[in-house]
């Protein structure tokens, strides 16, 4: 009885939590930048235009380099996803394989001008400037698809 009453009040908790979002409702950047908290360290849907994509350059190695680095054919990159309501910078891991310096790295799954839906994890960091509490929204991608013209 008691698991029951437990398994039951989990349930009607997460149901009805404003964060409760699925992976395919679009969530508002401007509601995402206004009230970042209640997204901290979930998965959320967003979508919109991709605007200066940037690839990341391949952080300076410390010590001796050999021969056999190891290169991803998909590099990080960033880039900025603005809908009608607002911008956010998205990260973007870099994924394997991992080869030689010799080998063409690939293009960034978007470019300039896509529509794209990205689920991205959204981490929120506070910092603390002139008395005032500053929260940071980073979000990286864990899917991109692209979104018809």
């Amino acid at each position: 009885m008691h698991w029951t009453r437990l398994v039951i009040l989990s349930a009607l908790v997460l149901l009805t939590s404003p964060v409760a979002v699925l992976a395919g409702e679009p969530v508002a950047i401007a509601k995402l930048m206004t009230d970042p908290q209640p997204y901290h360290l979930k998965v959320v849907t967003i979508q919109g235009t991709a605007h200066q994509v940037q690839i990341l350059a391949d952080a300076p190695v410390s010590g001796p380099r050999f021969d056999a680095q190891c290169y991803f054919v998909h590099p990080p990159y960033t880039f900025v996803l603005a809908d009608d309501t607002g911008f956010l910078q998205i990260s973007v891991a870099a994924r394997p394989p991992c080869v030689s310096k010799m080998s063409p790295a690939e293009p960034p799954a978007v470019s300039e001008g896509d529509r794209v839906a990205i689920d991205v994890q959204i981490t929120v960091t506070h910092r603390y400037s002139e008395g005032a509490n500053r929260p940071t929204i980073q979000a990286l991608a864990v899917g991109i698809r692209r979104l018809g013209n």
